[in-house]
């Protein structure tokens, strides 16, 4: 009888189907997918007790998750990883906090908070435990940069408020990591893992990162049910959904139409959307007016070769707001005026104008005369541009020479307190220089780019003889 209760016990634990050999490979380690050097999001597979990397998330088929990822064409730009952990069945190992701690060290051991822009983990039934405490434990004001860059965690079939196998599991193991996963009303480990858990919900900032989403079994494993929906209950951004799985076969999706997997795809892609920010939306095109030669125009005698146009910077967010914005215009011509028309919504909106340079003319090693000069870059600064903000510039350019090759607008800004900036090129377009017709592409440029400043001189040069 003995000996039946032992094998039942290690059936209903062993998270993912894993082997016992498998679990004496390593004691804690992140292995990594190939993925391209400029990849800046991660996402993190972490098995629970029992498991292992292998194992735990492979089909029938010998598929497995991550693989499904790995050749998910929604997923290009994603780094795949998985972590693990010694989880013996009879033996002594880490618990719970230790195994916490552990990962969080190898997390910044590896800079993955300098590498990756985005982090989001997919975590099983105890890996979302230890996940939950890499998190609580980032969550103070020397770490809150790097729990940021989380943006989401998929609780799969987590036992939050512990489970009552667990309970049995601790007759027979010397593992602690069961007995961190007793009932949560007899779990001081639980309770104060929950209660840290609740702290970070009520101190996330706008936006809130990292969201949190869970899902449970609704089928039993040999006749039991292991983690159902009251023993997985935590604090989620969405209602738990329920899968038409059992503990081990919820995290083994059949392939990318499988419930679990378009499920936790959406999540993730939804997030990712999500913490691109409030994208602002840039507007630049010719006006229509046509002003006669010698008309003075905003304080400037016109000129056939000058064109006037009008620039229009918005943020369409109905709830985001952006902070320490810097634009800078790099025209495909020299502006020889520029100034506001409106704004709204803005909050210390710095409209400098063109950067005006100089050109020093002298003999003899003495100066003479600093001629003036025209640019074609205009920078522009606000503190904050509010949700729905909008601001509106006018700029006269001279256009009697060639544009230049490489105009564009540099865009920076923050969108949440005590996160990186963020930064984007985006390519002026000359559609037709005969016209002067001109606009801004929508899809921000990928990797450093290079701008060419254009000086010209307000009047003709004469050098001293």
């Amino acid at each position: 009888m003995t000996k039946l209760f032992f094998h039942f016990i290690i059936l209903i634990f062993i998270a993912g189907c894993s082997t016992l050999a498998n679990n004496t490979t390593s004691t804690g380690a992140l292995s990594f997918s190939p993925a391209p050097e400029s990849s800046k999001k991660l996402i993190v597979f972490v098995h629970g007790v029992f498991g292992d990397p292998g194992s735990s998330w492979t089909n029938k088929t010998g598929v497995s998750w991550p693989n499904l990822i790995e050749g998910d064409e929604n997923f290009q730009g994603f780094t795949v990883a998985t972590y693990r952990y010694d989880s013996p069945f009879l033996k002594r190992s880490s618990g719970i906090e230790e195994i916490t701690q552990r990962l969080l060290r190898q997390l910044e051991d590896q800079n993955i908070f300098r590498k990756f822009h985005e982090v989001y983990f997919v975590a099983h039934s105890m890996g979302g435990l230890v996940v939950k405490g890499v998190l609580a434990n980032l969550n103070r004001p020397s770490h809150i940069q790097k729990l940021r860059i989380i943006k989401a965690v998929l609780y799969i079939s987590t036992p939050a408020q512990g489970a009552t196998l667990a309970e049995f599991g601790t007759w027979l193991s010397a593992n602690p990591q069961l007995r961190d996963m007793e009932p949560a009303h007899f779990n001081d480990f639980l309770q104060a893992l929950e209660n840290d858990w609740q702290d970070l919900f009520r101190d996330r900032g706008t936006p809130s990162f990292p969201q949190s989403f869970c899902a449970y079994e609704t089928k039993s494993t040999n006749g039991i049910h292991i983690v159902n929906r009251v023993y997985a209950t935590t604090y989620c951004d969405q209602n738990p959904v329920a899968v038409d799985e059992d503990h081990f076969s919820i995290v083994k999706p059949s392939n990318r139409e499988s419930d679990i997997y378009v499920w936790a795809r959406a999540r993730i892609l939804d997030t990712s959307a999500l913490a691109q920010g409030p994208k602002l939306q840039y507007f630049l095109r010719k006006t229509s007016y046509n002003y006669r030669s010698g008309l003075n125009v905003e304080g400037v005698e016109w000129k056939d070769d000058y064109r006037e146009y009008e620039f229009i910077v918005k943020n369409p967010s109905r709830t985001e707001q952006v902070t320490d914005l810097r634009l800078s215009f790099a025209f495909p011509w020299p502006v020889i005026v520029s100034h506001l028309i409106s704004q709204e919504g803005c909050e210390s909106l710095a409209f400098t104008g063109n950067e005006d340079g100089s050109f020093k003319i002298g003999t003899n090693g003495r100066i003479t005369k600093l001629q003036d000069l025209w640019t074609n870059v205009l920078k522009i600064g606000a503190t904050t541009m509010f949700p729905e903000a909008v601001f509106r510039g006018r700029v006269i350019m001279i256009t009697e020479g060639p544009p230049s090759d490489s105009a564009s607008l540099k865009v920076q800004y923050r969108d949440g307190p005590g996160v990186p900036k963020k930064s984007f090129f985006h390519r002026i377009s000359v559609l037709n220089a005969a016209t002067g017709n001109v606009k801004i592409n929508p899809e921000p440029l990928k990797g450093e780019q290079e701008t060419s400043i254009i000086f010209m001189p307000k009047e003709p040069i004469v050098f001293p003889k």
